[in-house]
């Protein structure tokens, strides 16, 4: 699609090497393709192979890209030469509602902010305070605070050429219950929206009625389907459901769920988005095979939709 860049959300959790020279001696010391997901020059070659221009980086990942790299300049012209460019970082703003921690949560989006600029990325996408459990309910006064500073830090990412895209998950303390009212107190011409199809639903929103309404305040895509949606309080407020070790999976591959993808993207032709779409592979049990099949489903089918 000309209008818009695939980008893929890094989900290797450790990624021990820079490039590996001796790929056959790997091979040969546990004879699995275990050897196959030890080095960036591969990880970076799936991407492009399999259709990708971007790789959206997490902070979490920073110690072992800069620990390998030395500087965020050496990665990106690393993956350059593989034809790869980072296209957003996430970022949790935690306890943005608190206002004794204003300072502090605004100097992290700060450095953070600092080191995407550093990548090339024009995206952070930040999802405000922290998960349900630990920080729900929120009040109003809650939900001022935290738009107040996230107001200051999506001011201070476009002076740097980035723009903040809000990012609700289904189990946080902004939640289906206050979400759009939260949206809708931050400022529309500094702080924008990451739309993550799956989390929406999830939540239990409408996902096309959400895009519809919000269309101009959406920068980016966090593209990933789901088999569940409307999730009730006791899931949504517990305890980190999207890791619980139980062999279920909340994300499937676009179009391998039941999300009215096709129906989205007529929406998104009409509101003529452009830019970068991630796709979100998170928990998927084959990442290789799940990067394949999401490419495939985002350029042949949505890609007939919008040209």
């Amino acid at each position: 699609m000309a209008n818009m860049k695939l980008s893929h959300m890094s989900h290797w959790k450790t990624v021990p090497y820079k490039q590996i020279d001796n790929f056959r001696d790997f091979y040969y010391e546990d004879k699995t393709n275990m050897a196959y997901y030890q080095d960036w020059d591969r990880i970076l070659r799936y991407h492009k192979a399999t259709g990708y221009d971007g790789i959206e980086l997490a902070p979490w990942d920073m110690a072992e890209i800069l620990g390998l790299f030395g500087t965020p300049e050496e990665y990106t012209a690393f993956a350059k030469e593989r034809g790869i460019e980072v296209s957003g970082m996430f970022h949790g703003a935690d306890d943005s509602q608190i206002l004794e921690k204003h300072d502090e949560v605004l100097q992290a989006a700060k450095e953070n902010i600092d080191l995407l600029e550093r990548f090339g990325g024009k995206h952070l996408n930040m999802c405000p305070a922290r998960n349900y459990c630990a920080a729900g309910p929120l009040s109003d006064d809650d939900l001022k605070v935290a738009a107040g500073v996230i107001n200051e830090i999506g001011e201070y990412a476009l002076a740097h050429g980035i723009q903040v895209g809000l990012h609700n998950e289904f189990f946080c303390a902004v939640n289906k219950e206050n979400h759009r009212r939260f949206l809708e107190m931050t400022d529309p011409k500094s702080v924008f929206y990451c739309l993550d199809t799956a989390q929406i639903a999830l939540m239990g929103d409408n996902l096309l009625d959400f895009y519809d309404t919000y269309a101009d305040r959406i920068c980016t895509f966090h593209l990933k389907d789901t088999a569940s949606t409307g999730e009730p309080d006791e899931i949504r407020h517990g305890m980190d459901p999207e890791i619980v070790d139980d062999g279920w999976r909340w994300f499937w591959e676009p179009g391998e769920g039941i999300l009215p993808l096709e129906e989205l993207w007529k929406l998104v032709k009409k509101h003529d988005f452009k830019g970068w779409v991630t796709i979100e592979d998170d928990g998927a049990p084959d990442y290789l095979a799940a990067m394949a099949l999401s490419s495939y489903y985002f350029n042949e089918v949505l890609g007939k939709i919008y040209r």
